[in-house]
């Protein structure tokens, strides 16, 4: 009795800890430079599905594709310019990082994210 207890409990935690929706804010540094780059992440979250958007900031905004969550690890695309931004990050309450993955004209490039929500 007392292991039903204690699955249903952490069932429970997982299901209402894990809403990423919102906006985040924060930024990435592209691996081996010094200084890094604005992000501002619109995240809405339907179970395991995530869609949204994402760029340098509120107004230029491009959409999200391929969007999953799993438990606290999010993954999506964003499609900007002449290449994808591949993200893949992991949530810890009202603070997100990872890593980012650019891919685009015969070249991919790596980088650190690090978001916090807005506005909470």
């Amino acid at each position: 009795m007392r292991r039903i207890v204690v699955a249903v409990l952490l069932s429970v935690m997982c299901l209402t800890a894990g809403d990423v929706s919102g906006n985040w804010s924060g930024s990435f540094k592209p691996n081996g430079e010094d200084s890094s780059h604005p992000l501002y992440l619109v995240f809405k979250q339907h179970g395991d599905k995530l869609t949204g958007s994402g760029g340098p900031n509120e107004s230029a905004q491009h959409p999200m594709q391929n969007g999953k969550v799993q438990g606290d690890r999010l993954t999506f695309e964003v499609s900007a310019g002449k290449g994808t931004f591949i993200f893949d990050l992991k949530g810890a309450g009202d603070e997100m990082s990872g890593d980012l993955q650019f891919k685009g004209e015969g070249e991919t490039r790596t980088a650190k994210v690090s978001l916090k929500r807005v506005g909470t």
